[in-house]
C-alpha cells in the first residue's frame, strides 16, 4: 500500500466514523483528493477491498472499513488529538479528587462530552456504568438483536471488567471488534488509573478512537 492508498484509507475511516454513512469515490474525490480522479480512487478503493480492509454494504456503492481496516487506521494511520479547553474546563468543573463519586462524577461527564458510554472497574465486584442510551442511540444498536447483546454484556459487567483488567497495560489500550469482550460490533478504549481501577469508553466499532484516546489520558491526569 503506497502512501495515497494510506491516506485514502484514512478519509474513509474518518468520514465513515463521521457520518456512520459508507463513502463512495466521488465523495474522496470532492473533498479530499481533489488532485486524483474518481475512477482513480475507485481503482484505489477496489485493491483496498482486495487487501480486507474496505468493504461495501450490499445497498450501497460506497464502502466502510472492516475490523482490518479499524486496526491499521489505529496502528499507522491515527493522528493524535487532544481535549479542547472548553472540554477540559467541563471536567476541572467536576472533578474533585479521586474518591469513588469523583471517578463517577468524571465518567458522567466523559459519556456526556464523547456520547459513548464509560464504564469503570473500582474493583472485581464495584464496576459502575454510565451514558449506555448513547450507544443504543448509535445507527448499529437499533436492531434487537444488537441490543440483546448488549445488555447481555451489561448484565455480566463486573465479569468483563475483572478479565479485562489482566490484558491492559498502564497506557491506553484499543480493543475492537473480535478482539472486544464488550461484543464483536464495538470498540473500546482503556486505561488502568491506579489501585487496578480500570476505565474505559465504549462504543461501536465506528468511534472517534483519536478523541476517547485523549479523553481517557486526560482522565488519568484528573485521577493520578
Amino acid at each position: 500500500m503506497d502512501e495515497r492508498q494510506k491516506e485514502l484509507l484514512r478519509h474513509i475511516v474518518e468520514s465513515h466514523v463521521k457520518t456512520a454513512q459508507p463513502v463512495g469515490s466521488a465523495f474522496i474525490a470532492e473533498h479530499f483528493l481533489t488532485d486524483v480522479s474518481g475512477p482513480t480512487v475507485r481503482n484505489w478503493m477496489q485493491e483496498l477491498e482486495r487487501e480486507g480492509l474496505i468493504t461495501h454494504p450490499h445497498t450501497s456503492a460506497g464502502r466502510i472499513p472492516t475490523e482490518a481496516g479499524y486496526r491499521f487506521y489505529i496502528q499507522r494511520l491515527l493522528l493524535k488529538k487532544t481535549v479542547s479547553q472548553k472540554h477540559q474546563q467541563a471536567f476541572f468543573n467536576v472533578s474533585d479528587g479521586s474518591s469513588e463519586n469523583a471517578v463517577k462524577a468524571i465518567a458522567k461527564k466523559s459519556a456526556e462530552l464523547s456520547g459513548e458510554a464509560v464504564v469503570v472497574g473500582f474493583s472485581p465486584n464495584n464496576v459502575y456504568y454510565t451514558g449506555l442510551s448513547n450507544i443504543l442511540s448509535k445507527p448499529e444498536f437499533t436492531n434487537h438483536d444488537s441490543v440483546v447483546t448488549i445488555s447481555g454484556i451489561i448484565d455480566h459487567l463486573d465479569e468483563v471488567m475483572s478479565d479485562i483488567g489482566s490484558r491492559l497495560d498502564e497506557d491506553i489500550s484499543v480493543l475492537l471488534g473480535s478482539d472486544n469482550p464488550f461484543g464483536s460490533e464495538c470498540g473500546s478504549v482503556l486505561t488502568i488509573v491506579s489501585n487496578g481501577m480500570v476505565i474505559g469508553m465504549l462504543g461501536p466499532m465506528r468511534m472517534d478512537y483519536g478523541a476517547n484516546i485523549a479523553f481517557l489520558k486526560h482522565i488519568k491526569t484528573l485521577l493520578l
